[in-house]
């Protein structure tokens, strides 16, 4: 298999807004302001994370009135449940892993100072 694929599925999922919004989904169909008003994020934050989450097959929408609804892609459900089965094996060994720890901290990069400027202002004449 093709690890960019991999990796573009778990990262999708990986931000947390989108993670959020599959977590909901999960429950039952919501309309986007009703998982902005769940989540307490703004609609257009959403919507965004909707969009991505339609590009890459996992969400589906279907038409309710003048609205569309959302709901999680019957093909997904299988694979959470996996992963939530086997991250209940792996929780602790992810939780110690030194390895991901210090991937995760910040990188500080020092820069080096600039040389000062010094600006010469003329005043003006006046007449």
């Amino acid at each position: 298999m093709n690890f960019r694929l991999y990796r573009e599925f778990f990262r999708a999922l990986a931000n947390q807004t989108r993670f959020s919004i599959v977590q909901l989904l999960r429950e039952k169909p919501y309309y986007v302001n009703e998982i902005a008003e769940e989540l307490k994020i703004e609609q257009s934050r959403v919507s965004h994370n909707l969009a991505c989450l339609l590009n890459c097959g996992f969400v589906e929408w279907e038409w309710s009135g003048k609205n569309k609804v959302y709901r999680l892609s019957s093909d997904l459900l299988p694979i959470l449940a996996g992963i939530d089965k086997h991250l209940v094996k792996f929780a602790p060994a992810l939780d110690s892993c030194q390895v991901l720890e210090n991937e995760s901290k910040p990188v500080v990069v020092i820069a080096k100072p600039r040389p000062a400027t010094v600006s010469v202002v003329k005043p003006r004449r006046r007449r």
